[in-house]
């Protein structure tokens, strides 16, 4: 069973490795495109699928352990409104500010001040979101 672990646990860092590889590649390239077009749209899109994906590969363990259990799957409905919702408003952050009510707009402004919170957000929402999957037993 330890060995399993070892093997699981390194395949895992390994899919890790590789994906933020791959992101920050990713990234990278749609910063010179935007210095090149002056057009941000697919940065920040691709910025935010980036991070919420990569909180869904942090929470995949629990998910999968999940899965293995008997019973009906369910969403864990006050996970995802109490922290899902707040999480998805701070990661779209960069497209909120785009709304002419203020009150809307402040909590991001606010957090702008510190850089790339808004990133961590993300990894959050992605995290809530596969983790709200559990299996009840019946």
């Amino acid at each position: 069973m330890r060995k399993n672990n070892w093997l699981m646990y390194s395949i895992y860092s390994i899919v890790l490795l590789c994906y933020i590889i791959f992101s920050s590649k990713i990234l990278i390239y749609e910063k010179e495109q935007f210095q090149r077009t002056f057009n941000n749209v697919p940065l920040i899109i691709w910025s935010i699928v980036i991070f919420i994906v990569l909180g869904l590969l942090l929470g995949l363990e629990k998910f999968l352990s999940e899965k293995k259990k008997d019973g009906r799957w369910k969403v864990n409905l006050s996970r995802l409104v109490l922290l899902g919702i707040p999480s998805l408003y701070f990661s779209l952050g960069i497209m909120i500010l785009s709304i002419p009510i203020t009150f809307v707009r402040y909590p991001i402004l606010y957090l702008l001040k510190y850089e790339d919170i808004l990133s961590i957000f993300q990894v959050i929402l992605g995290y809530i979101i596969i983790t709200s999957f559990i299996k009840e037993k019946e």
